[in-house]
């Protein structure tokens, strides 16, 4: 048997703003069977940093999430505006605004769908290398963030961390490859 992408029937807009949207699909599948609704949540696509120092820290944010009513520490970045594709650039303007850091140079480390059974956008990850401070910081009104440095051999031990991020635990497989081929990028212990 060969699965196959679902035929979508008919698709209903539930909801639309400037961040994000809401719609239904019914569908078919290649066996005959109706999925009457379907329920996708329709996002700009995200970029996440993984800012690391030329003295080996790497640069995190602590802020209130509040979809999971906890302060967490975790890692810089943010959603593309419309018509954006150039996620380095993206990438850059995130960790500017959110740190007031700028890096010497940013690499990608990889890419993946954060939830791809409910939502239908993308989350590029790249390594923000020789990132400094120096920058002003343009935070989002509904921003309140502190920027602190960490050893990046302890933020390996992020699971460790009493709240937890999923997609930055993730970031730490694109860096952590990246690093078993590019060695002399590793950040000093």
């Amino acid at each position: 048997m060969s699965i196959k992408p679902w035929k979508i029937l008919s698709s209903q807009q539930v909801m639309k703003d400037r961040f994000m949207g809401l719609r239904t699909d019914r569908c078919a599948r290649e066996d005959g069977h109706i999925v009457e609704s379907y329920h996708v949540i329709e996002l700009a696509e995200w970029v996440t940093v993984i800012p690391v120092t030329d003295a080996g820290n790497v640069v995190l944010v602590r802020e209130y999430r509040h979809a999971a009513r906890a302060v967490m520490v975790g890692l810089p970045g943010g959603a593309s505006d419309p018509g954006e594709t150039d996620w380095a650039a993206v990438g850059a303007r995130e960790l500017r605004e959110e740190t007031g850091y700028v890096a010497r140079e940013m690499v990608w480390v990889g890419a993946c769908h954060p939830n791809p059974a409910t939502q239908d956008n993308m989350l590029h990850y790249y390594l923000a290398l020789g990132s400094t401070p120096g920058a002003s910081r343009d935070l989002d009104p509904n921003e309140e963030i502190e920027v602190l440095e960490m050893p990046y051999t302890e933020f390996l031990e992020y699971g460790n961390q009493p709240v937890q991020h999923a997609l930055h635990a993730a970031a730490l497989f694109y860096a952590e490859r990246y690093f078993s081929k590019h060695p002399h990028h590793r950040p000093k212990e």
